[in-house]
């Protein structure tokens, strides 16, 4: 999106720093472990951003793996590192709303992509892009954000704070901003986690599954008790679609 190729470096810094991220790193590792995905698998990363959860994926061996991402900004950090420190990936500027088909992918993974789209049809086309990428026996793991403000400081996050929520479309518009200087202005959509569900299975998906976020293990000041803490008020569920 547009508010990406302001934000590209900003964005992922904060990407590779914050606490929420490393849960979510965590979470979907355990998720690429739990449905077989290793070495020789085809993956796609749809909102790769600037490549931290494709690289994630190129590293456990998975190949081809194929990035793609709406702003080109973040996709020229994406390549700019894949430059420097080559794994194999190869990346794309696209929408996933009019996402082609760019191959059969065991596996395809889209970390906050869902919380773009601004209504139910756009939500399901989405995830309709999506599936029409994947093998037979080929799964989606998708984290989505829970309700509510998501990027949250007390957990690691650029500092950032909710500017305005609208109300009056499918879902609420929560415009927010980065706490830099000058600030940076972004905006993402709330929906609720079954609302999601419900656009996986119009899109074909049959198995839908939410599974909850995990947690590293106890590392420097994020100690046990903070893990223990964002276990109690997660910034995002693993959503499985198979």
């Amino acid at each position: 999106m547009e508010q990406y190729d302001r934000i590209g470096p900003l964005y992922a810094e904060m990407k590779e720093t914050s606490a929420f991220c490393a849960a979510d790193r965590y979470t979907l590792l355990a998720a690429l472990e739990a449905h077989g995905i290793g070495p020789g698998s085809a993956a796609l990363d749809v909102a790769c951003g600037h490549g931290d959860i494709t690289r994630l994926l190129a590293a456990r061996g998975t190949a081809p793996v194929v990035g793609v991402d709406i702003s080109a900004e973040m996709v020229r950090l994406a390549r700019d590192k894949e430059a420097r420190e080559p794994l194999g990936i190869e990346y794309h500027v696209g929408d996933a709303a009019e996402l082609p088909v760019l191959g059969r992918f065991r596996v395809a993974t889209a970390s906050y992509l869902f919380n773009y789209a601004p209504t139910r049809d756009a939500l399901r086309v989405m995830f309709e892009r999506i599936r029409a990428n994947l093998a037979e026996g080929g799964v989606l793991l998708a984290l989505v954000p829970n309700a509510g403000r998501f990027l949250d400081a007390g957990h690691g996050a650029v500092d950032a704070r909710l500017v305005e929520r609208v109300e009056g479309g499918e879902a609420p518009l929560m415009r927010m901003e980065f706490l830099t200087e000058p600030p940076v202005p972004f905006a993402y959509y709330q929906w609720e986690p079954e609302e999601y569900e419900r656009a996986a299975r119009a899109a074909g998906f049959t198995d839908v599954r939410r599974e909850p976020a995990r947690t590293p293990p106890p590392d420097g000041d994020r100690d046990a008790a903070f893990w223990e803490a964002y276990r109690r008020a997660p910034r995002s569920t693993l959503l499985a679609c198979a």
